[in-house]
């Protein structure tokens, strides 16, 4: 993938059903720090870009207050427009029955408000903005054109990974020491 790095793409389709389903695993080194990718969403193509959200990107939208934390919908390779219709579908989904018929009307309100304002992301009325955080850096939005630094309305931005984030992924606990002998060039010959 351009401007991007080592990623196992699995995909499967069910001849039978029309199912399918794409999920996205991480390849190669651990990234030394996470990134920060923004995008100002504006028009229909930026609608139709490609987005790659590993399991360890967080998912934010600020005009519609949704914080969705890593882990949620797993690794997916889908588009801008996919992967909101599929935050909707997901939380419809976990949120069917919470939201029946015994919810009270206040609640029921703003669920619906909430649903339709998420919808209202996808008939672009108002620009908004898409931010991926991702703490291992395996995200990434594909940009408008072939140059990233062309691209004003997609942004990357580096930045350490703080002690809970490490700790988090298992990185405070990982021993690497090993494995840098193990590549170091040993001597085999004896003087005695």
């Amino acid at each position: 993938i351009p401007y991007f790095q080592e990623v196992i793409v699995m995909a499967s389709t069910c001849d039978a059903c029309g199912y399918r389903n794409s999920e996205l695993k991480p390849g190669g080194r651990i990234p030394e720090k996470g990134k920060i990718i923004t995008l100002s969403v504006k028009n229909v193509n930026d609608l139709s870009r490609d987005v790659i959200k590993s399991d360890t990107a967080s998912v934010k939208v600020p005009e519609v207050d949704l914080e969705l934390a890593s882990g949620t919908l797993g690794g997916i390779v889908t588009t801008v427009e996919g992967l909101i219709t599929r935050i909707s579908e997901s939380l419809e989904r976990v949120h069917g029955f919470t939201f029946g018929d015994s919810l009270d009307e206040n609640s029921r309100s703003k669920w619906i408000d909430f649903k339709a304002r998420l919808n209202k992301l996808l008939s672009l009325e108002e620009p908004w903005t898409l931010i991926l955080d991702d703490a291992l850096a395996n995200s990434f939005v594909a940009p408008a054109t072939d140059d990233l630094k062309e691209d004003n309305q997609l942004a990357f931005e580096d930045y350490e990974r703080s002690w809970e984030q490490n700790e988090e992924l298992g990185l405070n606990d990982m021993d690497t020491s090993s494995a840098e002998v193990g590549d170091a060039p040993t001597n085999t010959s004896k003087t005695e």
